[in-house]
């Protein structure tokens, strides 16, 4: 297991697993967390461009795993999200990393990383701010106190109750989108007993169902403890009728009446609030005292 919690003066890489970002956020985000006691390496590849892509596969691999064997290195926090994480899968030097432990951050297309390598080496990650945001978001202090254990809770209070309960188990997910394909494979996390957390954008209510129904068929449903549900965008119906099911709906009809702990609206997500949790790591998720 690595450890998961950032040390005072811990020293940061900082590679991007996916789209391609803009150096001058980076290194406002560098400015903001050097001023906060850390040190912190920006891998040259997190500038890399191909199309949208912060650079090739291969390219991707190799600051990774850099960052990875670099032993001065606490965590790698990751640039940015949008796409192809998922192309990074195959080439994952499991050993590398078991030899060399540490949490990756982010979140978004880097569900896909943060599971996936919690599932072969069973260290966490956290599902928290990417690097490039580091520098105007006003919850950092939030974000670093989770980081840092210093706050070890999630506040629900202003979360939906679906079904009330209680659940203890490691807790996995993020972003559905990308979740929803590792279904079925070696880089889905063990979900017996589990606390699936699950939040998402930038797409029609619709689609989102084809993902819960799809992990339904899979048996993620019949598997997991508890069910927290972050934001959700959805956007408007492109289409003369509407499709008139709502995120709640959906939810409750992939439990097919399992009764289990699931609150709505719970605060992480793309949205305004994007409180940190651990990927892979055990958790309690009460509905009674929130």
């Amino acid at each position: 297991m690595n450890n998961l919690y950032l040390k005072p003066n811990a020293k940061i890489g900082v590679m991007a697993p996916s789209s391609y970002v803009d150096r001058a956020d980076i290194e406002k985000s560098v400015a903001v967390m050097t001023a906060r006691g850390f040190e912190v390496v920006v891998h040259l590849q997190t500038y890399a461009r191909v199309h949208q892509s912060a650079g090739g596969a291969e390219e991707k691999l190799a600051a990774l795993h850099a960052l990875y064997a670099d032993q001065s290195i606490d965590a790698i926090w990751m640039a940015g999200g949008g796409n192809r994480a998922l192309t990074l899968l195959d080439g994952l030097d499991i050993k590398l990393i078991l030899k060399n432990p540490k949490p990756i951050i982010g979140f978004s297309d880097v569900s896909v990383l943060l599971n996936s390598i919690y599932a072969q080496t069973r260290n966490a990650g956290w599902h928290a701010q990417l690097f490039k945001k580091i520098h105007n978001d006003e919850a950092l202090d939030q974000t670093l106190d989770i980081l840092q254990g210093r706050v070890r809770a999630m506040d629900l209070s202003t979360a939906d109750v679906v079904q009330d309960g209680q659940a203890e188990g490691i807790i996995v997910g993020g972003c559905l989108s990308l979740f929803h394909y590792l279904c079925g494979t070696n880089d889905c996390p063990n979900l017996q007993g589990g606390i699936l957390c699950l939040e998402d954008t930038g797409d029609e209510m619709s689609r989102f169902d084809r993902m819960l129904i799809h992990m339904k068929r899979m048996g993620v449903f019949e598997q997991i403890g508890g069910l927290a549900v972050g934001e959700f965008q959805i956007l408007p119906d492109d289409g003369a009728r509407q499709y008139g099911f709502s995120l709640r709906e959906c939810i409750l009809d992939v439990l097919d009446g399992r009764d289990i702990p699931v609150v709505l609206n719970a605060p992480f997500g793309h949205g305004h609030n994007l409180s940190p949790f651990p990927v892979g790591e055990a958790g309690r998720f009460n509905t009674h005292n929130k």
